[in-house]
């Protein structure tokens, strides 16, 4: 099993020195990245460098030297919602972990520049996030990300930092100790390789990650031009729901907030205008959570097997309408593709990913690979 893992890391550092390739080879619809790693191999039109072997078991060494995990697009802990982007990384690595409940999550992003205002409202939108169950997700910069974290973890929920640079070359370097406490209460995370420096050209690349593993994005301030904007734009693109604070009509880092909401951005004052928005089942999965949530217990239902396939099976005798549509027509022995099950069930995308996510964490669906999802062996 460890071969697969190797040519995973190794077409990931290939990818990582030429951010462009990737996107030139399977488009935006990432066509043939979820096949495997020999599909990938064969599109390369010169191969892998001589020694990409030991670079790669060198790469794996330095992650295990790290305590850190290293899960590639066919592990069955890759954060689903990204797996089903467009555009997923062939490889994650976690310092930390990452638990079924991430996938309830929620993007707060803005200026590094960020006005007392603009920490006060990402705290508290962090803290109140977090207290609804929600997994914050944000990039660790300074100003309104580092806040929506801390507000997070003040909050006694979970929060992601994905960076923009190897998980030895923590950026900035004075959130260093941050990254340590969002690693003992979340994950910290990058599709970039040990050694890679926080280039300008890696941003963009962490942005698509932050946008595509979330449900929702919220910009809590932006100057024109801010790489917050492109976080929104990516997100849009990816049919998740973008919302922007407002701001005063002479304040420049509201000038992309402001355009965001005249460009069709949902109006965001504060958690609360976050709930009432997102589609009720992600609402009602995030509070369970949140009633269940303590330090150290896991999920009900995510514990031993025995466990699971009990819980499974008592939460497929209750299942809503569109929840027993939608399992009806996912089978026990092959995957389905979402588009030929948006089809079979007649629902729109937004409802079905909602409703999937439901059944997901009730136990009674997977995810695989290709935007693909099979029934588990509970289906009654």
């Amino acid at each position: 099993m460890e071969h697969p893992a190797l040519l995973w890391a190794a077409l990931n550092r290939r990818f990582a020195e030429n951010p462009g390739m990737r996107q030139r080879l399977f488009g935006r619809a990432g066509r043939g990245v979820t096949d495997g790693p020999s599909s990938i191999l064969d599109a390369l039109p010169s191969g892998l460098p001589p020694g990409w072997e030991a670079d790669a078991r060198e790469e794996l060494d330095r992650a295990r030297g790290l305590g850190a995990a290293v899960l590639t697009l066919q592990d069955e802990s890759y954060p689903p919602l990204l797996r089903a982007s467009s555009d997923p990384p062939l490889v994650l690595y976690v310092w930390g972990d990452l638990r079924p409940e991430d996938v309830l999550a929620v993007a707060v992003v803005g200026s590094r520049r960020a006005t007392p205002l603009g920490l006060q409202v990402a705290g508290d939108l962090g803290r109140g996030l977090a207290a609804a169950g929600f997994t914050v997700v944000s990039g660790l910069a300074r100003g309104i990300d580092a806040a929506s974290h801390r507000g997070a973890l003040d909050g006694g929920g979970r929060t992601i930092a994905v960076l923009g640079s190897g998980l030895d070359r923590i950026y900035p370097v004075e959130h260093h100790a941050l990254a340590k406490s969002i690693a003992a209460r979340g994950a910290v995370i990058t599709e970039f390789p040990f050694g890679s420096a926080p280039l300008r050209r890696n941003f963009p690349e962490r942005n698509r990650v932050i946008a595509s593993m979330t449900w929702a994005t919220v910009v809590v301030e932006a100057a024109q031009g801010s790489g917050s904007l492109i976080t929104a734009d990516l997100a849009a693109d990816e049919g998740r729901t973008v919302y922007a604070v407002p701001g005063s009509v002479d304040e420049p880092n509201a000038l992309g907030t402001n355009d965001l909401l005249r460009s069709g951005a949902l109006l965001c004052r504060g958690a609360a205008d976050v709930l009432e928005d997102l589609a009720p089942q992600i609402v009602e999965a995030a509070g369970s959570i949140a009633r269940w949530r303590s330090p150290q217990a896991p999920l009900p239902g995510l514990g031993a097997a025995g466990t699971e396939a009990q819980a499974a099976r008592e939460a497929a005798a209750g299942l809503a309408s569109d929840e027993k549509r939608v399992l009806d027509k996912i089978p026990r022995t092959r995957g389905i593709g979402i588009e030929r099950l948006g089809e079979a069930c007649a629902m729109a995308p937004g409802a079905l990913l909602a409703t999937l996510l439901e059944l997901e964490l009730k136990g009674l669906v997977r995810q695989l690979p290709g935007r693909r999802f099979q029934a588990t062996a509970c289906k009654i």
